[in-house]
């Protein structure tokens, strides 16, 4: 499995022009946001190397800054209006949504590497779970370069 700076390398390589990660000042924006007075290491340094963008990883999906400051806003809602689905587990938090009908969650935010969920609106269980974050974006990027 390739590590959260193994993948920035290769998406850095394979899209150079849609890869950027954020600031130190950006993190503490994102903590203060989300209510959290630290991230999970492995998130945290995907956002350090990839936040702003990660070349063909997430394309299409609000996973990257500024659209995740108002990812607690847009889960809130998301779940509120997730009539006959299932609600946001205790601890979890959503650090990414999809067109409006899927959403990525972190199972808790005090592991270092937490297991991830995707569920889509108006279903009873998450689709797709990941034993981690590292798992999740090596499943991205593979998705993304194929072959690589």
């Amino acid at each position: 499995m390739l590590s959260i700076s193994d993948i920035a390398a290769g998406a850095g390589r394979a899209d150079p022009d849609s890869f950027a990660g954020l600031t130190d000042a950006e993190l503490d924006r994102v903590r203060e946001l989300w209510g959290v007075h630290r991230l999970p290491e492995r998130y945290g340094e995907f956002l350090s190397l990839m936040g702003r963008g990660a070349g063909g990883i997430l394309r299409g999906t609000d996973a990257f800054f500024p659209e995740i400051l108002d990812m607690r806003r847009a889960s809130d809602e998301f779940f509120s209006d997730n009539l006959g689905g299932m609600n946001l587990p205790e601890g979890a938090v959503v650090f990414a949504m999809h067109q409006g009908y899927q959403v990525y969650w972190m199972e808790s935010m005090t592991l270092q590497d937490p297991p991830v969920s995707l569920y889509m609106e108006g279903e009873g269980a998450p689709m797709v779970r990941w034993s981690s974050f590292t798992e999740f974006m090596n499943s991205e990027y593979m998705n993304a370069y194929p072959g690589s």
